[in-house]
């Protein structure tokens, strides 16, 4: 699948995603995001009710800083063909990353997506592929 850089001074990757069955919404990838992320808005639009969400949590921010967040789950994430079910999200607000990275992100493509994929960045054609891992056999 296509994708497209945040800027040619941000190398952030952007790609359209839909979260159960909504229309698709702009997404960055991040390979070291340890759970996919949801921003506030996005998850309200969505039907979450955020302030009954689990307590807030202290994840882990892209810069090892600790940032708050409420924990959740949603029945789908489709990235191009690929689906995943059941997919653990963190939900909070993104406002200061969409400034800094200069795209209004509905969220993260992080983990909780991509663990059974092996993912594959094509920067020169700008090509993303998704594809399911074939596990290795304890030896």
């Amino acid at each position: 699948m296509e994708f497209r850089l945040a800027g040619s001074s941000k190398p952030i990757i952007i790609v359209k995603a839909q979260v159960n069955e909504s229309e698709p919404l702009d997404f960055a990838l991040d390979t070291g995001a340890s759970i996919t992320v949801l921003s506030t808005q996005t998850a309200e639009k969505l039907g979450l009710n955020v302030k009954k969400l689990p307590r807030e949590e202290k994840c882990c921010g892209c810069s090892g800083d600790k940032m708050q967040a409420r924990l959740a789950s949603v029945k789908s994430i489709r990235v191009g063909d690929i689906e995943a079910k059941n997919v653990k999200v963190a939900v909070m607000d993104l406002t200061n990353i969409s400034e800094a990275v200069g795209a209004k992100l509905a969220g993260i493509i992080g983990f909780t997506f991509m663990k059974n994929f092996r993912v594959v960045v094509d920067y020169p054609n700008r090509n993303l592929s998704f594809e399911k891992s074939q596990m290795k056999s304890a030896a």
